[in-house]
């Protein structure tokens, strides 16, 4: 891999990560095109710079999975698909021209703010100054995000703002009406120390354009600012029109211009200095809710409150903040200056901490599809509309604003209601859960180890208002397939198990369970059929008299066979003699199979000559499949939750 380095190297278990734009990316003598970004790791003390031409060996992979943090849709946010987890990296080359100043200015300020603030301070000042973010503790990163405060390690407007009045004031005393341009390379100097980042270069444009206005001595029209700078970005990099960072951006200035004046005239009652905070935190909320929900996952019930607290404070911390840069020349100053830094650097993270600890202070929303984003917005739009008109138009307005929103909503249930067949292998890590969704209804195989993983799981793939299921299949009694029915929020017509002697007590928990709720129990062994949502259903194991109590040998296989023809293979708690015996029960080729032990073990000849040519499915926590398996398995560890067509 060759290529440029995109953002600042992060420390991550005894090396670094860093996010890499490809110039070059060869495999096996092949050339690879079009990939996107890369995140390259490595092991070892060195460090890349933001801009360095970087050179790297090692293999490629799918971003890995982890259980509390959605890393795949975090970086494909800043369009990596793929990580390269290196065994040689080196710096082929250094930053060059506006960049290198960038750089440079950015790694003096930082080593100007460690040498007099303690940590954590010292990076939080850092990411509310430039938008760096590092070094900062993983539960101050998470009390920010749950309070909507961690838009304030972002270079945003406000901050562009702060920096352009102290240029303007440092600079008009010296050069007059000719500090315009000066002012303005600045502004882009501070853009570029930032990162480059679609918001800072957004705020930076649209400062640049109110200054030359106001040097030209014609007005400025904000919406047009807004659109010259998106047309002028988009032109630059089409590709943008993706990054979540241009969409909050733009979206959330958006709101912020149209919708404060209304917001905060119904605030009277708040004091000035937090009325405006809250308004403008407010509006933003509401122009980029379906964003949040989507990227992040996300929504803080906080963040108006959190923000009126802190955000009139912001002003003073940039600006006294940059002031520690030029300052630390002389150490005694400095040191004295960075004790109100300090306080207000305190005050912000107690309010994350306190704040964050309330009930509900943030929202999980594990799915929120785009039909439902949609929705939002063809009722706030009208419903903004509605306020500001008079008459018929109102009227009108909030006739679409009801009727727009309802629509949407019901032609999604419609296509969420009849859509075609599907098996979904769930990422719960070390264990497994399949949802088979047909045309009459929803089969959940095994739970996996973790009533959260599943209730997330089962929220992104069942519409809500599916509460009962028509089959609920325990296969085995271990942990991996049983935890997860202990938090099961939904009832089951059946119950299907495997009728011989199991070990254990969970799975008769959940049957037990599923019982009072009126589920009719299927103890079930080979050669039995049943026809359930739609599926075939063949069971191929266990035989009659299968020792219940050995791991492997008296479990529960199935092949799901939709209406199409397409099959799911499920033989994956089976050990080698019972799959040898399973093979023989087979009433047709596999379409998929998942694997044994998540790919840990081999599958038996019989079975592989049985099943035909499947794709085969590894459900699994991090690890390596076993040998012989080819390198197009689909992994959940890698891929998340694997969802295939029947």
């Amino acid at each position: 891999i060759r290529g440029k380095v995109a953002d600042d190297s992060r420390s991550v278990g005894g090396g670094a990560e860093v996010l890499v734009v490809p110039s070059v990316v060869a495999v096996d003598g092949r050339t690879l095109t079009d990939i996107g970004n890369l995140m390259i790791r490595w092991r070892g003390p060195l460090t890349v710079a933001y801009g360095s031409q970087v050179q790297a060996t090692g293999k490629l992979m799918l971003p890995r999975d982890l259980p509390t943090f959605d890393r795949r849709a975090y970086l494909a946010q800043r369009q990596a698909y793929l990580e390269l987890q290196a065994s040689s990296i080196d710096v082929t080359g250094r930053q060059d021209g506006l960049l290198r100043l960038a750089a440079a200015i950015r790694a003096w300020y930082a080593g100007a703010v460690d040498r007099v603030l303690p940590p954590p301070h010292a990076s939080v000042l850092l990411g509310v100054v430039l938008g760096v973010r590092q070094g900062i503790p993983p539960d101050l990163q998470k009390a920010l995000v749950a309070t909507g405060l961690v838009h304030l390690l972002v270079l945003s407007g406000l901050k562009v703002a702060v920096f352009a009045r102290i240029a303007q004031a440092a600079l008009r005393p010296l050069l007059g009406r000719q500090s315009t341009w000066p002012a303005i390379a600045l502004i882009g100097l501070y853009a570029l120390a930032g990162g480059g980042t679609p918001a800072a270069v957004r705020a930076s444009a649209m400062g640049a354009l109110a200054i030359v206005a106001t040097r030209l001595g014609r007005p400025s029209h904000v919406w047009t600012s807004l659109a010259i700078t998106a047309a002028a970005m988009l032109g630059w990099r089409p590709e943008l029109a993706w990054d979540v960072g241009f969409q909050l951006s733009f979206a959330g200035t958006g709101a912020i211009i149209l919708l404060t004046p209304g917001i905060e005239s119904r605030l009277g009652w708040l004091p000035s200095a937090l009325r405006e905070p809250f308004a403008v935190t407010c509006a933003a909320q509401i122009g980029t809710l379906p964003m949040m929900a989507t990227d992040f996952h996300l929504v803080s019930t906080v963040g108006p409150l959190a923000n009126a607290l802190v955000l009139p404070l912001l002003p003073a911390m940039v600006a006294v903040g940059l002031l520690l840069g030029p300052l630390s020349l002389l150490p005694g100053v400095a040191a004295a200056a960075a004790i109100p830094v300090a306080g207000l650097l305190a005050y912000l993270e107690q309010v994350a901490y306190v704040l964050a600890r309330l009930p509900a202070a943030a929202i999980n929303i594990p799915r929120f599809p785009t039909w439902m984003g949609v929705a939002y917005y063809a009722a706030v739009g009208p419903g903004v509309a509605a306020l500001r008109g008079h008459g018929n138009r109102r009227r009108v307005a909030l006739l679409v604003g009801v009727v727009g929103p309802v629509v949407i909503s019901l032609g999604a249930m419609f296509t969420w209601a009849n859509q075609a067949p599907q098996a979904s292998v769930l990422a719960v890590g070390s264990g497994q859960a399949v949802l088979l969704h047909g045309p009459r209804g929803s089969v959940l195989i095994d739970a996996g180890p973790s009533p959260a993983a599943l209730g997330d799981g089962l929220g992104q793939l069942l519409p809500p208002w599916e509460r009962r299921l028509e089959a609920i299949a325990i296969t085995a009694p271990t942990q991996g397939h049983v935890g997860g029915f202990s938090g099961l929020d939904r009832t089951g017509r059946t119950v299907m198990l495997p009728d011989v002697a199991l070990s254990g007590i969970t799975w008769r928990t959940t049957a037990l369970d599923q019982a009072e709720h009126g589920a009719t129990i299927a103890r079930l062994l080979a050669g039995r059929i049943l026809d359930i949502a739609g599926f075939r259903l063949e069971i191929v194991a266990p035989e009659a008299e299968a020792p219940g109590d050995m791991p492997g040998a008296g479990y529960l296989g199935l092949r799901a066979v939709a209406p199409d023809g397409r099959s799911f293979c499920d033989i994956s708690d089976l050990d080698l003699d019972a799959q040898t015996v399973a093979a023989a029960r087979l009433r047709g080729p596999c379409t998929y199979l998942l694997l044994p032990a998540g790919g840990a073990s081999a599958l038996s000849p019989e079975l592989q000559r049985a099943a035909g040519d499947p794709e085969l499915i590894a459900s699994r926590g991090p690890g390596r499949i076993a040998a012989g398996f080819p390198p197009t398995v689909l992994r959940t560890d890698q891929e998340g939750t694997i969802t295939v067509p029947l």
